[in-house]
């Protein structure tokens, strides 16, 4: 029967070496998915970054809207920005009013006025 009589060499290099590799792995996985799930397509604008003329998706539901801007020649869009009459003011009765508020008082962010393309 054999019994080892000496220590076994250590290799303090590999534990290192064993962590770069697994670094290296995750981030090729990470941009692996990245370039697979990337349409080409820029990210979507929200409606507080759209400007006058702009279209816009709701993505949400009524009550509780998420609008993206979108292409006005695509059949998802569902609102043309009219106009913006800044956070204190009003949209006259023909257009649709979409505001956004924020903050600890809950004051108005954003005030669009909307006409609806589809109705």
């Amino acid at each position: 029967m054999f019994t080892p009589t000496g220590v076994p060499a250590r290799r303090p290099w590999l534990r290192p070496l064993i962590a770069l590799g697994a670094v290296a792995v995750a981030f090729t996985g990470f941009w692996a998915l990245s370039v697979l799930t990337d349409d080409g397509k820029p990210p979507a604008k929200t409606a507080d970054k759209a400007s006058v003329g702009e279209c816009l998706e709701n993505r949400g539901t009524d009550a509780k809207p998420v609008l993206f801007t979108i292409d006005c020649k695509d059949a998802k869009a569902e609102y043309m920005i009219a106009m913006n009459p800044g956070y204190q003011g009003t949209c006259p009765s023909e257009f649709d009013e979409y505001k956004e508020t924020g903050g600890r008082l809950r004051y108005t962010q954003l005030r669009l006025c909307l006409r609806p393309l589809h109705r």
